[in-house]
């Protein structure tokens, strides 16, 4: 700590998802990845791209992506681009479109990256209370002048998507920079990115970690207005995104097959998991994404996840008003979730009788 500057004194540390060395031995549903690995096809054009032209620097933006994310989502090639994950695409809208004597508005609950960014490039922020189903206020966000706010659609934690009719209502009126991040979008279909074309303050973001099983390349999309596309050019390291993952990312949006299986195969395993548990006395908030939020009628959320981790499932349990309540799990393969519903069953039937 002593070459700290101030913002890193004062800023709060984003924790991740627990990662054990021994995660070979853990049911893991904490950290959202999808659980179902990528294609043979996705492979092979990671493997392919593994030659000796990785000496060689990758294009540096990525322009081949670009033009199969015109493709599969609409819009030009010029209004994307691609980022070394959708955490790099956050720091870029910190560092570039938001000035410190400026302030930024994130809903809360909501993913907590948003936050811990916005401290690390000394922007002040408000946290915006979502309403008690966990829809987004809109009007609150209007209240004062924000120069950028930030919808998660799905929200992370809560899986709830946002209301496209109110989305639109607030865009009509806000003068800032709105950023739309669909990490988990191609569980619902509920996506935003087409509002891109009549909104030049609009970016929405897209990842390859959930939905295309690709969260150990990372890879980000930002699609926006091309004069946000040329500010985000602007200000990136010159080759964010690497041969190997532009490689397996085009791979991924071709192999159009793959992607729909995973995605049905979740989607069906999601309601399976939400059915096994209102037998058992939890309410479970309809989700959009690849994980559930839910809490036990009786049972403190903190317990079960302590309770969970001593038979070696991982769930995610967060602190803080209004979370602290749930549990937040991922939807795991078939097998993960029975093994996870039959070690639950088990904690809860011990916890009654004692």
């Amino acid at each position: 700590m002593k070459y700290w500057n101030s913002t890193l004194k004062s800023m709060s540390e984003y924790i991740p998802g627990e990662q054990p060395d021994d995660i070979d031995e853990y049911i893991k549903l904490n950290t959202n990845e999808n659980a179902f690995p990528p294609s043979a096809e996705i492979i092979n054009a990671i493997t392919k791209a593994c030659n000796g032209n990785l000496r060689l620097y990758p294009n540096s933006n990525a322009d081949n992506l670009l033009q199969v994310c015109a493709e599969t989502w609409g819009l030009s090639p010029s209004n994307y681009f691609a980022a070394n994950g959708s955490d790099e695409l956050f720091s870029l809208f910190f560092r570039g479109f938001i000035d410190r004597d400026q302030t930024a508005a994130f809903s809360y609950p909501s993913y907590s990256l948003y936050y811990t960014m916005s401290e690390a490039n000394a922007i002040p922020y408000d946290k915006i209370e979502l309403k008690p189903d966990f829809s987004v206020d809109y009007a609150k966000f209007l209240k004062k002048k924000y120069a950028l706010v930030i919808f998660c659609n799905p929200n992370n934690p809560t899986g709830t998507g946002i209301n496209r009719e109110g989305l639109i209502s607030f865009l009509e009126k806000f003068k800032g920079l709105a950023v739309v991040d669909e990490a988990y979008a191609d569980f619902s279909k509920n996506s935003m990115i087409d509002l891109v074309s009549s909104f030049d303050n609009l970016i929405v973001t897209r990842s390859f970690s959930k939905s295309y099983s690709l969260a150990g390349l990372r890879v980000g999309m930002a699609a926006a207005d091309r004069g946000i596309i040329e500010g985000l050019r602007k200000i990136k390291d010159s080759y964010n995104v690497d041969r190997l993952a532009q490689a397996g990312a085009i791979a991924a949006l071709k192999d159009k097959k793959s992607f729909n299986y995973r995605v049905e195969m979740i989607n069906n395993n999601k309601e399976y998991l939400i059915e096994a548990l209102d037998l058992m006395d939890f309410s479970t908030t309809p989700s959009d994404a690849n994980f559930i939020f839910t809490r036990h009628k009786s049972i403190p959320a903190e317990n079960l996840y302590n309770r969970l981790k001593e038979n070696k499932i991982l769930v995610r349990h967060f602190k803080g008003p209004r979370l602290s309540d749930y549990l937040r799990i991922t939807v795991g393969s078939m097998i993960e979730i029975k093994a996870f519903i039959k070690a639950l069953q088990s904690i809860t039937e011990e916890t009654r009788t004692n």
